[in-house]
């Protein structure tokens, strides 16, 4: 469990860094139309989730997590679509809430509950790793990518 949650703050660490060197980064499109803000939300989003899921597994009530993956594009436009009122700032404090949240669960999680079958089917692992940080890895390289250009 350290080294998973080791890893989720190394990769929201780069995420952050790459944000920070990123020139410009409101209203410059970053992965199609969405700006750092929208990605910055996006993965708030996605901490929250991941948060949702392993609380449930503590809780004893993983089966509840229901996450299917055909939602993901809705859920993404839906996200998107309401942090359009938020400004950066905000947006960066509502991440930094969330994967404040999403570490702390994860923290307290028992080591056991990682091979825990969700609702959904998913491990808590799996859940963990694609909420957070092969989430962050993957929206770092597109601050990375949009830094280079």
């Amino acid at each position: 469990m350290q080294a998973l949650v080791e890893e989720l703050d190394r990769e929201r660490a780069a995420f952050i860094a790459e944000l920070d060197g990123l020139p410009e980064p409101e209203g410059r499109a970053i992965v199609e139309s969405w700006d750092a803000r929208d990605l910055v939300i996006h993965a708030a989003f996605w901490s929250e989730h991941g948060a949702n899921a392993v609380e449930l597994a503590t809780a004893g009530r993983g089966d509840e997590f229901d996450y299917d993956s055909s939602q993901t594009d809705a859920m993404n436009a839906a996200t998107a679509a309401a942090g359009h009122v938020m400004s950066l700032v905000q947006a960066r404090a509502r991440e930094d809430a969330a994967y404040q949240r999403f570490r702390r669960a994860m923290v307290a999680l028992d080591e056991e509950l990682l091979d825990l079958r969700l609702g959904n089917g998913d491990t808590v692992e799996a859940v963990i790793r694609y909420d957070g940080p092969d989430h962050y890895a993957e929206h770092a390289e597109h601050f990375r990518a949009a830094g280079a250009g």
